[in-house]
């Protein structure tokens, strides 16, 4: 098998195991957000997603070390440098373990300012119990963790995967229990604690078995950590204005509208983070492709592969994006009830965030494999300063229909047209034109599919479950038919249609015809 087939192959078997591992916890994801609001109610339900946002972007003090040392980890994989890859990994370690002390001093020295941030009109007791927890949570996720990146640097994502998912499965169904039986949302805490240190655990365990050779005496050289660092603080400006950028609203919502308001919200961001998780499935597993890519072969056939993976993220987004504007309010109104559903100007509004952050991913995937680090440090930074200026002006005067506008205004302003002219300028040395005409075109499609969908499905008065399906059903032949007539004759869906789609079918075809024989 050469090369390029084992890229192909290993992209498909993650991609494969991580959208049946993201079923299956978004199901109980699902099950417990719905005994969560029932017994805990929404205010509880912003604290949640005020703290997970809070300790997000205390996770700065990360400073984009895993990404560089991703980077690093590509060339040492690809010709089987066992030296470098373990000195490499226990460099990593010492790393990590200085951030998860770096994250706990932080995360204590913001306790006295917790009653600035939550605004509920109730008063919530144990609320600084509640952040401890966490905290706790978060520096107990930096602990161990380092084992594991090498499983994704090589392309064995899906490894990962198993062992999350028991241990995530389990832990979601004690959570349940405790939260019907005693309504304890201290236990229900505590239990997420165990299972995010059950999870590192797991990963430590099954690095070690794998890749034996990594020892704790191989020490880094000074050459290759003054090159980490030198990624690191390139990534360190964009990691800080990511997390600013993406952790920020429920902060001002919270502060500005109400921490109820959170709750509200959240049961949103719930859906939009749980398909994000499936796409980020598909974009993770071909950044390690990518890496590899990069590492063996010429610009050219590197272009050629960014040019499909870009289709493909155009079609994925616009497909997610349609399926959300018609059945978002539907979807919240039948599980959560009337109270939680939103205007459909901020569904709108969070849909537009979604897709224009989703086809940015190959840009990503290309800036994380090609070490452009340095010349995007400062995008991100620039991106979430405007965000917060403008959250806070049209927060005040729109509210939280503001706060999210403000998002999409300052993405729109920065990256969404920096980042591509970064790529195609310093490293495909091309024309930037025909990435914007390609993705222009496919929002101007998306927007078209969106109208007419919703036109037809008008016509269902009706909101349950079964008016719900059949209305996702109608939207997804609408946008299947017309994105494959749109796109069926593009060189992208041909090597997509050559390489992956009929070697999938063949593969399927091959284990059916076994299984007849065997019957």
């Amino acid at each position: 098998m050469n090369k390029e087939e084992s890229r192909v192959r290993n992209s498909i078997k993650n991609i494969f195991l991580g959208i049946g591992n993201q079923v299956l916890v978004l199901i109980m994801t699902f099950i417990s957000r719905i005994v969560f609001v029932r017994v805990l109610g929404a205010e509880y339900l912003g604290i949640n997603g005020l703290f997970s946002n809070i300790l997000t972007i205390l996770s700065v003090a990360e400073l984009g070390m895993g990404s560089s040392i991703i980077y690093s980890m590509y060339k040492p994989l690809s010709r089987g440098d066992t030296e470098k890859i373990s000195a490499l990994m226990n460099y990593y370690k010492k790393i990590y373990n200085i951030v998860a002390i770096a994250v706990a001093i932080l995360g204590i020295c913001l306790i006295p300012f917790l009653k600035y941030l939550v605004n509920t009109t109730e008063e919530i007791e144990n609320i600084n119990i509640y952040y401890i927890l966490f905290l706790a949570n978060t520096v107990i996720s930096y602990l161990l963790a380092s084992r594991a990146v090498i499983l994704n640097a090589d392309q064995k994502l899906y490894i990962t995967k198993i062992y999350t998912l028991l241990v995530y499965i389990l832990q979601t169904i004690i959570q349940i229990i405790v939260l019907v039986f005693t309504k304890n949302y201290v236990l229900y805490l505590v239990l997420q604690v165990i299972g995010t240190f059950l999870t590192n655990l797991c990963g430590a365990l099954v690095t070690k078995k794998i890749y034996p050779y990594i020892k704790n005496g191989d020490e880094l050289n000074k050459k290759d950590k003054k090159e980490i660092f030198k990624n690191m603080k390139s990534m360190f400006f964009y990691k800080i204005g990511g997390v600013i950028l993406n952790n920020t609203d429920n902060i001002l919502i919270s502060i500005l509208v109400g921490t109820v308001w959170v709750g509200y919200y959240s049961n949103y961001f719930m859906v939009i983070t749980s398909v994000e998780t499936f796409t980020t499935i598909i974009f993770t597993a071909l950044t390690a492709s990518v890496g590899n890519l990069i590492a063996s072969t010429d610009k050219d056939k590197q272009f050629e592969i960014f040019k499909i993976i870009n289709l493909i993220s155009n079609v994925i987004f616009g497909f997610c994006a349609i399926e959300m504007l018609v059945l978002f309010n539907d979807f919240i109104y039948i599980f959560f009830g009337q109270d939680y559903v939103l205007s459909i100007g901020i569904v709108i509004i969070i849909v537009i965030s979604f897709y224009i952050k989703g086809i940015l991913n190959p840009i990503w995937i290309y800036r994380e494999t090609t070490g452009l680090f340095e010349h995007t440090k400062y995008v991100a930074l620039v991106t979430a300063i405007l965000n917060i200026i403008l959250s806070i002006v049209l927060g005040k005067i729109c509210g939280m229909f503001g706060i999210l506008l403000a998002t999409v205004i300052a993405r729109v302003l920065t990256n969404t047209w920096y980042e591509p002219v970064v790529l195609y300028r310093v490293h495909f040395k091309k024309k930037i034109i025909g990435y914007f005409k390609e993705n222009v075109f496919n929002f101007v499609l998306t927007v078209f599919i969106i109208i007419l969908c919703a036109y037809i499905t008008s016509y269902i008065k009706d909101i349950n479950v079964g008016t719900f399906i059949l209305k996702g059903i109608i939207c997804a032949i609408v946008a299947g038919i017309i994105y494959y007539l749109c796109y069926r004759k593009t060189e992208a869906y041909g090597y997509l249609k050559d390489n992956i789609i009929d070697k999938i079918i063949k593969k399927f075809n091959i284990k059916e015809k076994r299984l007849w024989k065997k019957i």
